[in-house]
Formats: structure tokens, C-alpha cells, sequence
């Protein structure tokens, strides 16, 4: 039982300078004085000794106790002194682990520590004090390392106490995270070794692996204490139609997320340019997704400028979600023609600010231009001749589309070079059937989907054989426009547009079908929106455009991105670690070309807690030590008592004075 507690003691209690331990040898000189009595006796004379015989041994009995105490004040006195020069510290049983003379502090100051913690405060707020408390436990001379989300300084750049601790008042929150695959390649990249402190809500957080494998140096988790908070966010934003027109409507589509099943109704609020738009009310019920569509009108103006904003009391970093609805690159589209072609297409793209539209007469092709187009309209073209095939395969190849609308004397053989396999038709006119509402080309098409519309008719001249699908269709489930199944984006149509083979290009449905044909054409290099965290978006532009330096504006300044050109897309490298949420305006010198959207990731609003048993299984490891702070202090208690221990030398030394002092008094009175 003994060596059972005296191990105990010996495994709490450390000494800064064991070394002075030696000094404990000292105590054998009271014990040598005490034994031997140094002091000269001298002889005197007496006449009559037997009362002096008396009165020395009544002394005797009276002196052997008290030099007794003394003897035990100036060991005691001894061994507190030297003691107290070797300065003990108090550590707990179970915690082996020391301060290091290096330590590198990482801060979470994402977004996500906005919310409340335990005790009332901000979670960055409780962070921001640990952080202090790390830095006030170490000793002065302690070399100390930073890094942020941000990126903002060199993890190998040195601060004192003082430097780190006037660093941490100006650490602002960012709308980027950063995951720990990422910080640890960034310390492991810099060679640091000492104490490492990870302060978070490790909620993008969860590979371990790099902590758990380097055992070089010493690991610290530190987790905010908060509880699950319920959160509403927006999780998808998208239009109905990927092109929006000016002549058409377009329906904005907003899905809702929380992660927790105890919201009630909420509020949400479309902005354009500023400006209210819409509202709606939503009522989750008792599922975790919400779905609401707002209607953006023809010709709305400002739709670059979108925000949704939410009217969620219990966070507030992630209530509104920026959106932009930029003019793309005009859709280049490319009418080859004959003499006698009717001119309904020309009439659709010609002058049209979404179409850059150019004629080609079939016996005078301009390969460059054809090549260069993003919709080809072969217009009732008779004979296809070799050069007018092989561009037109070619477009094909590299993503155009090709749409062939063939003249009533075409050959089925000369379409096959297209492709195109057909037979002859009936020539007999027919009514078209009712479209497929829910096919996405007419979605956005009719404001009521009346099954009782009256459709166009048109004459069967051709009978496509490798229909792979049918947007149009006769009533007796014949072809009338199709995507032909071959290698690429072909369309063909059965019928020539001529009046007297049908009353399709006058209809209401003709304008908005080859619109939409014409506008899925090209792809939408411009999303809605990106993230903060985003590394790479591009963005359409024109040729005249190629050689300049593009910037992203906003009132918060001014960015110049990494960025370089492919063809008429510019492609922009976004630093994350300054880029914030909100929108800039992408400017070519003074000329704006758009507005890009940014907006915090998904990730940070859906506030999930960290597994307690994954941090379990890391404080079981021998270099890793996880802090759970309940209250404001309890980092600097755990290091204190922990890790850097109690010093007990201020105990010692007042405890040596005051045997000291009672050997005084012992000697002077008694």
C-alpha cells in the first residue's frame, strides 16, 4: 500500500530543476551539529558541587526536547528550501505530458462560430478566450506559431506572448473553412514540431488521420462546447429554363434545408436589385427539405442581382443567399439558305439581342463562320453538297447543334449523309398532337397547359426511320420534330416551312420552340451562383475581350484574380481566402460584363456536432489530449494542473521561512 502511494505522488508532483534535489544533502549538517556539540566547554572551579549537580541535569531534561525541534525546524527548513529552488508543480495522475517550447495555435474563424455556445457567448468568442488562456499558460521566451482560415500569415513566422496576443484581438470571421486534411498539410509543410493546438467547432472536420499518424509532436483539441442548434439554409437555387429569355417567363427555383425537425414557419424574401419582389411563406411540416419557385417576369430588369433572405431568428451569418442572372454570350446562330428558302428564321434571330445571327447562301460557304457557330439551320437546302456536310459534321463533333429543315425535293439519300435516314412521306396533312408538357423544352412555354389547344398541321413529306426523340408529333404518332439518333445534337423536322406544307411557323408555338432550341445550343458557362470556397468558375466572353485583365469589383474592393482564356470562356482562380459572401461585378477595364454571386458554403449552416466518441478514441492516444471547456477558464485549469502543472515553490518557501522563524524563537526563548 505504501509504494502504491508513494508511486501516486510521485507521478502528480514534477520539479522544474530536479537537478537542485542534490541540494537536500545539506540537512546533514544540523544533524552533524547536533551530534556533535562543537562548543568549547570551559572548566570553573567550586568550592561545592553538589548544588551544581542538581540544577545540570534539571537543565538536561529540559534542553534534549527542544534541541530535538530544533534540529527538525532546520531540516525541515533545509529540505523546503531546496525544494523550493527545485520548483515542484503539480500535474494530474493520468497526464503525462509536458510544454513545449514551440507552440503553433490554429483558430477556426469560419462562419459556423456565429452561433451561441453554453454560456451565451458566440462559439468564436469562446475560441478567441482559449486562445488567450493557451498563450498566458506557456512562459515568456515561448516561441509561438498562428494560422487561421484565411491564410492571412505565415505559419513559420515567429510571435511573442505579447505579438500573438494583440494578433487575436484583430482575427475577424471568413466565409471559408478550412478541413483538416488541409491545415495539417499546411503545418506538415512548414516543419513545425512542438505543441499543436486545434481550436474549432470541427464541424467540416472529420479525417483525423494526419494527427493520429505524427507522433513528433504534441496534439491539443480543443472543441467549442455548444449545443445541436436547428438551422434553415438555403440549399439549391436554379431556373426552370436553363437560358433566360426576354420572351418568355422563367420560374426561379429555391430549395430549403434544416437539419433538425423543430422549425416552424418561415418567412422568405426575394430581393431584385435591392428591391422586394416576393415573398412567400413556408411550412416545413415535418420533413427537412422545403421547395418554393418564384416567377420572374419578361424583361425584368436587375435580375443580376439576386438575394433570398431568410427570417431566422436563431443564426444570422446565413439569412440571405446571393443569386445573379447574368446576359450570357450571344447564341452565334447560322442560317444556310437557297434561293426560294422561306425567311421565318431570319425573321426569329435576325436583330435579336440573345442571337448573333449570319446568312450563308449553300453556294457560297464560309467554313469559318459555320464552324464558329453554336446553331446551324440547314433551311431547305436541296442538294448537300460534300463541303456543307463535312463542316456541318464537324460542328457536330465539337458540340453544335445542327437543325435541318428539308426542302420538299430533298432526296432520302442525301439526307443520309447527315445521318438523317428517312422514307418518303404521304404527303398528307395532319394536325399536330398535344405536347409533352412535361418534356423540359416546353416547360415555361404555356402559362395554363390546356389540353384542348389547337395545334398547327402540317404535311408528311419525310418519315424519319432513327428518331432517338420526339419533341413534335403528328396525330398518328408520326415524327414532325425530332432529335435524330447519330453522334451529336441533330434536329430535323419532316416538313418544309413553306405555307403550303404547313401553318407551324405561324402558330404561337414556332417563336418559342426554336428559341429554346437555339438557346440549349450553347452551353451556360455562368452558374447561378458560387461558393466562397470555390476555386475555379468560368464565364463567357467575347473575342474583343480576349487580351483584357479582368477584375472583381464590389464596395468592399477591388480583386484581381489568377485567371487566363480557352476559347470564349474566361476561367478565373478564386482565393478563398479573401473573397467574401455578396456579389462583385466582373469588370474588363471600365466596362462591366456581369455580376458573380458568392455565397458560404452549405457546410458551415448545417451545425452538427463533432461525434463525442471520435474525440474519445483521440484522447486515448499517448500525443494527443482533447480540452472540453464547460465554463470560461477551463483551458488554462486543464494546462495548469494538467499539462504545465501547479507550482508549489511559493508554498515551499513560505513553509522553509516559517521553520526558519520557530527555530528562532526556539534558540532566543526557550
Amino acid at each position: 500500500m505504501e509504494n502504491i502511494s508513494m508511486r501516486a505522488i510521485l507521478n502528480i508532483i514534477t520539479f522544474a530543476n530536479p537537478q537542485i534535489l542534490f541540494g537536500l544533502l545539506a540537512i546533514s549538517i544540523p544533524v552533524i551539529i547536533h551530534l556533535f556539540n562543537l562548543r568549547r566547554v570551559k572548566r570553573v572551579q567550586f568550592s561545592n558541587t553538589a548544588l551544581l549537580r542538581r540544577i545540570k541535569e534539571e537543565s538536561s531534561a529540559k534542553r534534549k526536547p527542544v534541541e530535538l525541534l530544533i534540529l527538525a525546524c532546520r531540516i525541515l527548513g533545509i529540505s523546503l528550501l531546496v525544494l523550493a529552488f527545485a520548483q515542484p508543480l503539480f500535474k494530474d495522475e493520468d497526464n503525462n505530458l509536458e510544454l513545449g517550447s514551440e507552440v503553433l495555435i490554429y483558430l477556426d474563424n469560419s462562419e459556423s462560430l456565429s452561433a451561441l455556445s453554453a454560456n451565451g457567448a458566440t462559439g468564436f468568442d469562446q475560441l478567441v478566450n482559449d486562445a488567450n488562456s493557451i498563450v498566458n499558460s506557456y512562459p515568456d521566451g515561448t516561441v509561438f506559431h498562428f494560422i487561421e482560415n484565411a491564410y492571412s500569415n505565415s505559419v513559420s513566422a515567429d510571435y511573442t506572448k505579447a505579438s500573438l496576443q494583440e494578433l487575436l484581438t484583430e482575427i475577424q470571421q471568413v466565409g471559408v473553412d478550412r478541413s483538416m486534411e488541409e491545415i495539417s498539410s499546411r503545418i506538415k509543410g512548414s516543419g513545425f514540431e512542438g505543441d499543436i493546438y486545434y481550436l474549432s467547432d470541427f464541424q467540416n472536420k472529420r479525417d483525423f488521420g494526419a494527427i493520429t499518424s505524427d507522433s513528433l509532436s504534441t496534439h491539443y483539441i480543443v472543441p467549442v462546447t455548444s449545443e445541436d442548434i436547428s438551422n434553415v439554409f438555403v440549399d439549391t437555387v436554379y431556373l426552370e429554363n436553363t437560358f433566360l429569355s426576354g420572351t418568355f417567363a422563367n420560374l426561379l427555383k429555391v430549395r430549403l434545408r434544416r437539419n433538425f425537425r423543430d422549425n416552424e414557419v418561415l418567412n422568405l424574401k426575394l430581393m431584385v436589385d435591392d428591391q422586394l419582389f416576393s415573398t412567400a411563406e413556408l411550412d416545413f411540416g415535418n420533413q427537412l427539405v422545403a421547395e418554393h419557385q418564384f416567377e420572374l417576369q419578361a424583361n425584368t430588369p436587375g435580375l443580376d442581382r439576386l438575394e433570398l433572405q431568410l427570417e431566422d431568428p436563431t443564426l444570422s451569418f446565413d439569412n440571405s443567399f446571393y443569386a445573379s442572372v447574368n446576359q450570357l454570350d450571344r447564341v452565334r446562330v447560322v442560317e444556310v439558305f437557297e434561293a426560294g428558302t422561306p425567311t421565318f428564321v431570319r425573321a426569329l434571330f435576325d436583330d435579336n439581342e440573345v442571337f448573333q445571327f449570319n446568312r450563308l447562301d449553300s453556294r457560297f460557304l464560309d467554313n469559318e463562320v459555320i464552324t464558329s457557330a453554336n446553331f446551324l439551320v440547314i433551311n431547305q437546302v436541296a442538294e448537300l453538297s460534300n463541303q456543307l456536310v463535312n463542316v456541318a459534321r464537324n460542328l457536330l463533333e465539337s458540340g453544335g447543334t445542327v437543325m435541318v429543315i428539308p426542302n420538299q425535293s430533298s432526296s432520302n439519300a442525301d439526307l443520309a449523309k447527315l445521318g438523317i435516314v428517312t422514307s418518303s412521306g404521304v404527303n398528307e396533312r395532319l394536325e399536330l398532337s398535344q405536347p409533352n408538357f412535361e418534356n423540359p423544352l416546353f416547360q415555361g412555354v404555356f402559362e395554363d397547359e390546356n389540353e384542348n389547344i389547337e395545334m398547327p398541321e402540317a404535311t408528311i413529306s419525310f418519315r424519319l426511320l432513327n428518331s432517338e426523340l420526339d419533341y413534335l408529333q403528328f396525330r398518328n404518332g408520326r415524327s414532325f420534330l425530332s432529335k435524330v439518333n447519330t453522334p451529336g445534337n441533330l434536329l430535323f423536322y419532316s416538313s418544309a416551312f413553306d405555307e403550303a406544307y404547313t401553318s407551324y411557323t405561324n402558330h404561337a408555338l414556332f417563336v418559342p420552340v426554336m428559341y429554346k432550341l437555339a438557346l440549349g445550343s450553347k452551353a451556360n458557362l455562368s452558374n447561378l451562383y458560387y461558393y466562397t470556397d470555390s476555386e475555379t468558375l468560368f464565364y463567357p466572353v467575347d473575342n474583343l475581350q480576349a487580351n483584357s485583365i479582368f477584375r472583381l469589383s464590389a464596395p468592399s474592393g477591388d480583386l484581381t484574380p489568377d485567371q487566363r482564356m480557352d476559347a470564349d470562356q474566361l476561367i478565373l482562380e478564386i482565393p478563398k481566402d479573401v473573397i467574401q459572401q455578396g456579389q462583385y461585378s466582373l469588370m474588363s477595364e471600365d466596362r462591366e460584363l456581369g455580376t458573380l454571386s458568392f455565397n458560404i458554403p452549405k457546410a458551415e449552416s448545417d451545425l452538427k456536432q463533432l461525434d463525442q466518441q471520435v474525440l474519445q478514441d483521440l484522447n486515448n492516444l499517448n500525443h494527443v489530449a482533447v480540452i472540453q471547456p464547460e465554463t470560461q477558464g477551463d483551458v488554462a485549469r486543464f494546462l495548469e494542473a494538467g499539462v504545465a502543472g501547479i507550482p508549489l515553490w511559493k508554498y515551499a518557501l513560505l513553509a522553509a521561512l516559517f521553520f526558519l522563524f520557530v527555530e528562532i524563537i526556539l534558540i532566543r526563548y526557550l
